[in-house]
């Protein structure tokens, strides 16, 4: 059924984390569609495509669901339609899916797409076949040249490998932002070893390297400098992998509460101390060396 929208100018695509080349998509579906008095479109998917059709290769999420939302409201664009990804979906070979699924429905006036897009089963749709199909239904395509940040291509799965290897002020540059953690507090192992934490149980499984890093954080008490220790605690032998935040200046208590950590800089990698004055002792110069960072950050 046609969603009978004025003017539609609609760029398709997963969008896994609204990095810098994706928001140069956006920006350019809302240029056209202003000069055309017409409405930006993003047509995405969900869950990701891999998950649906091969479920080992399935990348690990830069951003859940509700943040690209939230991410691709933030730019601009005035409607975002979320299609359920399925087999059956997936199964539509490439010229079905424009046809009975953008034309039909969306009437495009114009197309933007990145310039590595492909589309219906197998990704057998390229750009080319696009094009033949907006001479037959009336509608034009612009293709969107990859950037570059320190030469380094701006993509999803770059930025996944550089969270992954904890260069996350890297991510930020090619991200646009900093990296993000979101979640509940849960009671940790209460050590008490004079830096009370936040113990975060993440909504997603893309997790920097282990290790300490200075952050920012978003809570229900507005936002504050910290640190944040990625790992297993070898110190204290333990056999699961923790987030723990130590907020600076903050008394409060967030059991149970949701906060935002904001990845700004790798502090240093994970070590096993002697004994617990030891750590205690790194941590007051991880802290020191971090609030010298976050004040001229």
């Amino acid at each position: 059924m046609a969603l009978g929208l004025k003017n539609p100018v609609i760029t398709i695509g997963n969008f896994d984390g609204v990095h810098l080349g994706h928001q140069k998509i956006l920006k350019k579906t809302i240029q056209r569609a202003r000069a055309l008095d017409g409405v930006a479109v993003v047509y995405t998917f969900h869950p990701h495509p891999l998950k649906i059709v091969r479920p080992e290769a399935e990348p690990l999420r830069i951003t859940t669901l509700e943040e690209k939302v939230r991410l691709i409201e933030g730019v601009g664009i005035d409607y975002l339609i979320c299609e359920n990804f399925t087999r059956q979906f997936a199964a539509q070979p490439p010229e079905e899916f424009i046809k009975n699924i953008i034309v039909d429905r969306i009437h495009p006036r114009e197309i933007i797409i990145g310039h590595d897009y492909a589309f219906g089963k197998n990704r057998k749709g390229s750009i080319d076949l696009l094009r033949k199909m907006g001479e037959i239904f009336h509608f034009k395509v612009q293709v969107i040249d990859n950037i570059t940040i320190k030469n380094i291509p701006v993509r999803s799965t770059t930025i996944r490998r550089l969270i992954t290897l904890g260069k996350v002020s890297l991510a930020d540059k090619l991200l646009g932002r900093p990296y993000t953690l979101s979640g509940k507090v849960l009671h940790g192992k209460q050590r008490r070893i004079g830096f009370p934490t936040a113990n975060l149980s993440p909504g997603k499984n893309l997790i920097p390297k282990n290790g300490v890093y200075a952050i920012r954080a978003q809570t229900p008490h507005g936002v504050f400098n910290g640190i944040v220790n990625v790992g297993y605690n070898p110190t204290f032998d333990n056999d699961r992998l923790t987030i723990e935040a130590h907020l600076f200046n903050f008394c409060g208590d967030l059991y149970g509460r949701d906060i935002t950590i904001y990845f700004i800089k790798r502090v240093r990698g994970e070590k096993k101390f002697s004994d617990v004055p030891a750590l205690a002792k790194q941590i007051e110069r991880d802290i020191a060396f971090t609030k010298r960072f976050l004040e001229k950050y």
